[in-house]
């Protein structure tokens, strides 16, 4: 209610204000109006006596009136809020100053509301691995001497099959030595090693084959 009163305080037609609830006492005056804290007490005392004596009636706002000022007492969160002003201002006026400062308030307490109110956790947006690039080596000619270190890996492993095997693979697979693409030799590799396994065995041709890649990579 500290806020009530200071938001009041400000108004020039009014010339004090306060608040009481149980023991809480808050006041504000002008500096050429005041009321002592006995009476303030008092008119607290007389208040809640004459709220029991209604018993059931129920009110929102009463005036009191005096011959030079009056006093509007509001009823407010239990206690009391009671605005002094001089008797020829009209009551619709410090109405009007009233219920602006609640409106105000009320906004205060939205807004705190709000700043209390834990703040909303946004998911966090799942990090999608990168994806490791594989380098991929630039096609490039082989050298027509490795032809012939080719053949001689074959003739080791295949006698006297190598030339027929190795001219029909470079046939199939149209092969010209003068321009021969590291792509295409070491398919003719894999092919190779397909063509020997019937003659020397799934063992012997993986082993080949692994010379003849070995050979074509040292000339890339």
């Amino acid at each position: 209610m500290k806020y009530l009163i200071q938001e009041l305080s400000k108004n020039d037609i009014i010339v004090g204000s306060l608040y009481f609830k149980g023991n809480e006492n808050l006041v504000s005056f002008t500096d050429k109006y005041s009321v002592p804290e006995s009476r303030i007490r008092r008119i607290a005392l007389v208040l809640t006596q004459t709220m029991d004596a209604l018993g059931g009636i129920v009110f929102d706002r009463f005036l009191l009136g005096g011959d030079d000022k009056r006093i509007s007492i509001y009823k407010i969160n239990e206690g009391y809020c009671g605005i002094i002003f001089k008797s020829d201002i009209p009551f619709r006026s410090i109405d009007n100053v009233y219920q602006g400062a609640i409106s105000k308030l009320q906004v205060l307490k939205e807004e705190e509301k709000e700043k209390e109110k834990p703040a909303k956790r946004i998911p966090e947006i799942a990090k999608v691995p990168e994806i490791t690039k594989v380098p991929v080596k630039e096609d490039k000619m082989l050298d027509p001497s490795v032809f012939e270190k080719i053949k001689e890996i074959l003739s080791q492993y295949l006698g006297d099959f190598t030339e027929t095997i190795f001219e029909n693979q470079m046939s199939d697979l149209k092969i010209d030595p003068k321009s021969a693409m590291f792509s295409k030799v070491q398919k003719m590799c894999f092919s190779l090693q397909k063509a020997s396994s019937m003659i020397i065995g799934p063992s012997f041709a993986k082993e080949m084959v692994d010379k003849l890649l070995s050979v074509i990579s040292s000339e890339e």
